[in-house]
């Protein structure tokens, strides 16, 4: 693979990136994106399939790498042996939103493409996808820490949804602000404080 190709190829994504964040992916068009990356749309073609694909490569690594990040740490939370295991999951799980958040601000062009240039593509909808996610991982945790709490009948799917949305929809918004890594982490530590208060007097843990 030849270095032009390379360059090529690099200019398209950076023409891009600029494109869809000023005009959506929709209003983005692969002709302006070409003559601002100073590409024929010929040689557009030659690199991506599509302006749909052009899209996914610059966000689906990041993607995959926060699912990484993710995948690296829920395991841990799923071994409740005992009551005390439950807290510790608590104090663990948020305390590694920080690991998340540092990822996130390291790519923070990507996701603000994902959370607002979105539209039309299938990552439309990606904050509800990962509070998805995340609400379906604390549901099992809460399952499977049943029979060490008092309160199981407040175990839901809505519980479990609401605290995922508040925490991740926290990050978002403050990254959407400008705000620094370590301010977000910041934002979220107090919003995960909530959060625990709230599930132990919900649960009565």
């Amino acid at each position: 693979m030849s270095y032009d190709y390379k360059q090529t190829h690099e200019n398209i994504l950076n023409s891009a990136r600029k494109q869809f964040a000023e005009k959506g992916f929709r209003d983005a068009s692969i002709r302006t994106i070409c003559k601002d990356a100073g590409v024929t749309n010929g040689a557009f073609y030659s690199h991506f399939n599509s302006k749909e694909d052009l899209f996914g490569s610059i966000v689906t690594p990041c993607i995959e790498g926060l699912n990484e990040l993710y995948s690296s740490e829920k395991e841990y939370y799923l071994n409740i042996q005992c009551f005390d295991d439950i807290l510790n999951a608590f104090r663990a799980s948020y305390s590694s939103y920080a690991k998340a958040i540092r990822y996130v601000c390291g790519h923070k062009e990507e996701f603000l493409l994902l959370l607002d240039s979105s539209a039309g593509t299938e990552y439309e909808g990606f904050p509800d996808m990962l509070i998805e996610s995340e609400a379906e991982n604390t549901l099992k945790f809460l399952t499977l820490s049943k029979k060490y709490i008092k309160n199981t009948q407040n175990v839901s799917e809505n519980l479990s949804k609401l605290g995922a949305s508040f925490m991740i929809m926290t990050v978002f918004d403050c990254l959407r602000n400008g705000l620094s890594a370590d301010e977000i982490i910041k934002e979220t530590a107090l919003v995960s404080e909530y959060c625990i208060a709230g599930y132990k007097h919900m649960l009565s843990i």
